[in-house]
């Protein structure tokens, strides 16, 4: 089972705890759905149709406790979806015009007299804002295993429907953008956190967390890999610097001498010869008295610098 499916399973086991949370949470999946069927002189009829049989289950028993409403279920199969199931709650013709009106989604001045969202006066509270959201998703969204990446999105019928579920996110400091896909407008998130908060937000705690593991793993593994990284680039910096001194330690010795630098000098260009791979750190440490690491970059630098006189001719003094 993808994880989509799994956030949605568990919403579906969730049930609403008042009337007004029912309706917003119903309208949302009505107009996601496209379930919404004109007949002609003021006569509609009503379907839910989704490929999640516990879902179908939800809003069977939703529509039973709140609205006094036994639906009929049907099995389809077609040669579009691959064979797949899906299941189709189909509404008594005698109770659609009322379940609309209660739905706040009559509109005599709208496209067959059907809003394509709610009145506002539906989604007033807290909770029902919630619902929608929660409605909107088991019938239109998507979330990508997390394994794989971040990505929730929702799949609106119209634009105006997914400006709404915008402003229901928006509404919790939840930020989503929206695309057109196909003719179709998605509203999507693609930050992890983002993405657990709608989940926590719609009541998926399970998938939630699960999520979150997930997070907290890649965070975890991406931030070895960088100090993994980190470390190699600075052992190739290391090595680099080690390799230029001991090429300056040589040139000096081929065209002066190594005797005729100052003790101090001396000793250090011995040491960083036969230990190639030792940080100044250690250098410093294997010197006679022992110096800090700065001595020890001081004295290498003077080094260098008296290398570079010597290619480019100049006076030195020692």
């Amino acid at each position: 089972m993808s994880f989509a499916s799994e956030a949605r399973e568990e919403l579906a086991r969730e049930t609403c705890a008042d009337l007004c949370c029912a309706r917003s949470e119903l309208a949302a999946a009505l107009l996601c759905s496209g379930g919404i069927a004109w007949r002609g002189k003021g006569l509609y009829s009503l379907t839910l149709t989704t490929a999640d049989g516990a879902t179908a289950r939800h809003y069977y028993a939703l529509l039973k406790q709140f609205f006094q409403i036994s639906c009929q279920i049907r099995t389809l199969r077609t040669e579009q979806l691959m064979g797949a199931t899906r299941y189709q709650l189909v509404f008594p013709d005698d109770c659609a015009h009322t379940l609309l009106s209660e739905l706040r989604l009559l509109d005599e001045k709208a496209l067959f007299g059907v809003r394509q969202t709610p009145e506002d006066a539906l989604l007033q509270y807290t909770c029902c804002k919630k619902a929608f959201v929660r409605g909107a998703f088991l019938l239109g969204g998507v979330a990508v295993n997390p394994e794989k990446s971040y990505h929730l999105e929702i799949d609106a019928p119209t634009e105006a429907f997914a400006d709404k579920v915008m402003e229901m996110l928006n509404y919790f400091e939840i930020f989503a953008k929206k695309t057109c896909r196909k003719a179709k407008y998605v509203v999507y998130l693609k930050k992890a956190e983002e993405i657990s908060d709608v989940l926590t937000l719609m009541g998926a705690s399970r998938s939630t967390l699960e999520l979150e593991s997930v997070r907290v793993e890649k965070e975890m593994r991406n931030r070895i890999n960088r100090q993994i990284n980190c470390d190699d680039s600075n052992i190739d910096r290391m090595m680099n610097t080690a390799d230029r001194q001991i090429l300056d330690i040589r040139y000096i010795e081929q065209e002066l001498g190594l005797e005729k630098l100052p003790r101090t000098l001396r000793e250090i260009a011995e040491l960083r010869v036969n230990n190639a791979a030792t940080s100044l750190a250690g250098l410093g440490e294997l010197a006679d008295p022992p110096i800090g690491k700065s001595g020890v970059n001081l004295r290498l630098r003077r080094i260098s610098e008296i290398a570079r006189k010597l290619r480019e001719g100049e006076e030195i003094e020692l």
